[in-house]
């Protein structure tokens, strides 16, 4: 229903790199319950950041107590060049 992929440094950061749901599953709560868990496990730990690469999922982490970074960005470099 579910999957949600968080990257750490061991320490100090925790990344959330997506929360994904299942479109047949999505309003139930089911994000925001992986969202809760993954602060729960990194509780101890100086940030937790996430990465949305839509402006339109930001309000879904800002209601889960996550701040918009002043002056932060979304980068990426893809190199797919017909791999896969």
């Amino acid at each position: 229903m579910g999957l949600a992929r968080a990257i750490d440094d061991s320490e100090l950061v925790a990344f959330i790199h997506y929360v994904l749901v299942r479109p047949s599953h999505q309003g139930l709560g089911i994000a925001g319950s992986m969202v809760e868990m993954i602060k729960d496990i990194y509780k101890d730990y100086l940030y937790i950041e996430g990465m949305p690469e839509d402006q339109n999922n930001v309000p879904f982490y800002q209601k889960h107590g996550f701040v918009r970074m002043e002056n932060g960005a979304a980068i990426q470099i893809c190199n797919y060049s017909g791999k896969y």
